[in-house]
């Protein structure tokens, strides 16, 4: 578990939520909104751990003390982690923690209530929290996470301190991967140009998974520029076996297909996501016009984010790919 001191990226965020724990001027509320993977719920984490710190060092956790090491193993008493039940947070879910909030702590500190994917609360739900929103008992505190603000209820939000992450910039992020594991410059520059600003991402470059991705996209634009309705069918099929795997795949063809648009338009390499596959954009490139390439970036993008707003995988895939076996066939 990471300290807020050591977190990639967000300073500002990271600055105000150090200031907020050493002068112990604490909200009883706060909204953590920004993008997939760019490291909400770990900065959200390390928060917590700072909070119920009883050694607190400049506003950060010690990570020595008793508080500090339950947090680090998942068991704290005072700290309770919300998952939404299958795609959704029910209400009955909310009323379960909310039971525990007119309680003292267990451990005699704050009680701190930890909400990821906070818009997949129900209408009920929300509801619910909204009430102990207006008038919280004084030692508890929610952290609500969520990619998707517009999601949840005004009512709730107007009583939130919101923090806005940002996408990581490529080169913080490459700095801080090569300075967190050890990766060299040359090693730690692909991940940070291929994650798109997410910490997330980067990390799962960087086990291996993005490059199978990498290849596997490639793989699959060159059958699509080759295949037909029914195995455009068959296609979809294979790759929404895995929702995580098919949102990856997708994000790695806007890449390949961002690149081929910015090599056609500018014919510089600097911008590229794949540098290292120069050679093969130069000749792909060429096989295209940028409205083409507009067009299935696009459409790749729109499929990519009704998938993440919980749509049907193969359905979404289905109608991207019939779509995509006319376009991405060489002019």
């Amino acid at each position: 578990m990471r300290f807020l001191r050591e977190i990639i990226g967000h300073r500002p965020v990271i600055r105000t939520l150090l200031n907020t724990v050493a002068s112990g001027r604490v909200a009883h509320a706060y909204l953590f909104t920004g993008p997939e993977g760019v490291g909400k719920e770990t900065v959200a984490l390390a928060f917590a751990r700072a909070l119920l710190c009883s050694r607190p060092v400049d506003g950060d956790a010690c990570g020595l003390c008793r508080e500090c090491r339950q947090v680090e193993h998942h068991n704290h008493p005072d700290l309770c982690v919300l998952q939404p039940d299958g795609n959704t947070i029910k209400i009955e879910q909310i009323r379960g923690i909310l039971r525990r909030a007119p309680y003292r702590s267990y451990q005699g500190g704050r009680k701190i209530f930890l909400i990821p994917g906070a818009e997949a609360m129900t209408a009920e739900a929300a509801n619910c929290l909204l009430k102990t929103l207006e008038e919280p008992p004084g030692d508890t505190l929610f952290i609500l996470l969520s990619a998707r603000p517009h999601a949840l209820l005004p009512t709730v939000l107007s009583r939130c301190q919101r923090c806005a992450f940002q996408a990581i910039p490529a080169p913080e992020l490459a700095e801080g991967l090569a300075a967190l594991y050890g990766l060299s410059e040359e090693e730690a520059h692909l991940p940070a140009l291929l994650a798109g600003g997410s910490m997330g991402k980067a990390l799962a470059c960087i086990s291996g998974s993005t490059g199978d991705a990498r290849a596997e996209a490639g793989l699959l634009a060159l059958s699509l520029g080759r295949a037909g309705p029914l195995e455009a069918l068959d296609l979809a099929e294979k790759t929404a076996e895995s929702r995580d795997r098919a949102l990856c795949i997708l994000e790695t063809l806007i890449c390949w297909y961002r690149d081929l648009l910015i090599w056609l338009e500018s014919g510089e390499t600097g911008f590229l996501y794949n540098p290292d596959r120069s050679e093969e954009i130069r000749r792909e490139a060429g096989s295209y016009d940028a409205r083409r390439l507009v067009t299935i970036i696009e459409a790749i993008g729109a499929a990519k984010n009704k998938i993440e707003a919980n749509a049907n995988t193969r359905l979404v895939l289905e109608a991207l790919f019939l779509r995509l076996a006319g376009l991405v066939a060489p002019v």
